[in-house]
């Protein structure tokens, strides 16, 4: 099987770039010579950003994304 694009690598360079890089599908799509639709298209099918920001979120806080959600609702919770 001859794929076209080596996703893998496209995307771990999209996630190892974390998600205050402001790093853009269209600087990806330039970098790896891969039309900015074709990118677009991928990232979405296969949930980039939202994954990315999942990622960022349990580095920043040191628990998963679930975890901080509840801990928000439960602060805003609290102040009533």
């Amino acid at each position: 099987m001859n794929k076209k694009y080596d996703w893998k690598k496209v995307e771990a360079y999209f996630m190892n770039a974390g998600f205050e890089s402001r790093l853009s599908l269209m600087e990806i799509g330039l970098k790896f010579n891969i039309p900015y639709q074709s990118v677009r298209r991928y990232a979405a099918a296969h949930d980039w950003h939202n994954r990315r920001y999942r990622a960022w979120v349990k580095e920043k806080n040191g628990v998963s994304f679930e975890e901080h959600v509840k801990a928000l609702r439960q602060q805003v919770m609290n102040r009533g």
